[in-house]
C-alpha cells in the first residue's frame, strides 16, 4: 500500500495500535511534518562574476510588490550569501534591502516557488548541489567612479603649497631688503 501525505508534508511514520474490546474511545495522534527548504542567494559582481563578500541585506516577501515582509536576512560576509531558511511550499519574492558597499541598490525582485515538482527561481528550476543545498546567483552593479577631470594627487598639492609658501617668504624678504 502506497501512503500519501498532503501536498507540502512528509509521509508520517506508521503507528501501531491495538483496538480494545472495552468500547472506550481511544485517541491516536499523528502529526504532520511540513517539508522545509533552505535557499541560498549568492551575491556576485555583474561584470567580474566574482562573489561579493560584503555586508548586505535581503527581504523575503509574500507578495510581488514586496509590501508584506516575511523575513529580513543579513548576509554572511565571509561567503557573500544570504540564506532563507525553513521555507514551506509556496511562492515567495526576494528583494535587496541594502546593497554591498560601492554597489548600486538593485530594484530587481526574484520570484521563488517551492512545490512538489521542485524549486524554481524566476520560473527556472534549480537543483540541489551535493550538500542538498539550493543556490542561485544575484548580480549587483558597481557604482561607477566619478572622475572630476582633476588628476592632482595629494602629494602634488602639498608640494605646490610648500613651494608657494617658500616663494611668498622669499618675496617678502626681497621686498624688505629693497626698502
Amino acid at each position: 500500500m502506497k501512503l500519501h501525505a498532503h501536498t507540502g508534508y512528509e509521509v508520517a511514520e506508521s503507528i501501531t495500535f491495538t483496538v480494545s474490546n472495552d468500547k472506550q474511545d481511544q485517541k491516536i495522534e499523528m502529526k504532520d511534518k511540513p517539508i522545509l527548504t533552505d535557499i541560498t542567494l549568492v551575491k556576485i559582481d555583474k561584470d567580474t562574476k566574482e562573489i561579493i563578500k560584503s555586508k548586505f541585506t535581503f527581504g523575503l516577501y509574500e507578495d510581488k510588490e514586496c509590501t508584506k515582509l516575511i523575513q529580513m536576512v543579513d548576509s554572511n560576509k565571509r561567503e557573500g550569501t544570504v540564506t532563507f531558511e525553513d521555507l514551506r511550499y509556496g511562492t515567495f519574492y526576494a528583494k535587496e534591502i541594502s546593497s554591498p558597499k560601492n554597489y548600486k541598490l538593485s530594484d530587481k525582485v526574484v520570484k521563488i516557488k517551492i512545490n512538489d515538482k521542485g524549486v524554481f527561481v524566476n520560473n527556472k528550476e534549480i537543483t540541489a548541489d551535493e550538500d542538498f543545498a539550493y543556490k542561485f546567483e544575484f548580480e549587483n552593479e558597481k557604482i561607477p567612479d566619478v572622475h572630476t577631470g582633476i588628476t592632482f594627487s595629494m602629494v602634488a598639492l602639498i608640494a605646490i603649497a610648500i613651494i608657494s609658501v617658500i616663494l611668498m617668504t622669499a618675496g617678502i624678504i626681497y621686498l624688505k631688503r629693497k626698502k
